[in-house]
């Protein structure tokens, strides 16, 4: 069975590209969409430290693991404990902190089908010989 493993490597490379770049293009305008507020001057270089330079690090992760095969199976399973993080992360805050509202519900959803769907990649390519050299 296909799982779309290139899919779905390529789908997160542009996503995490895509953040990275608004970030750095107009932090401000970005963290408002996202309701984060810059209460110190020192939040504006961590605000682009995470949501700027490392989600473009992670962009060129998947790049290197779309070109390179036999990195692939570990960009699979890095991508689905992100996901597993976020997710938890999100639930928690969502049932202990602030509630249940239609974003954080969406995205919710969404980092729980990425998580599955980086899941069923990882195991696809479980028993795939690793080709040295290609």
């Amino acid at each position: 069975m296909k799982y779309f493993g290139k899919t779905y490597l390529s789908l997160n490379l542009l996503v995490y590209a895509a953040i990275g770049i608004a970030a750095f293009v107009n932090p401000e305008g970005f963290a408002g969409g996202i309701n984060l507020g810059f209460l110190a001057p020192p939040a504006v270089p961590e605000f682009l430290a995470t949501f700027g330079g490392f989600m473009l690090a992670i962009a060129m992760a998947l790049g290197i693991a779309l070109s390179i095969r036999q990195h692939r199976r570990v960009a699979y399973a890095s991508l689905a404990l992100a996901y597993l993080g976020f997710a938890c992360g999100r639930l928690y805050g969502m049932l202990l902190i602030s509630g249940f509202d239609w974003r954080n519900g969406i995205f919710f959803a969404l980092e729980v089908l990425l998580l599955i769907w980086g899941i069923f990649c990882y195991r696809e390519t479980r028993w795939l010989p690793v080709e040295y050299g290609h």
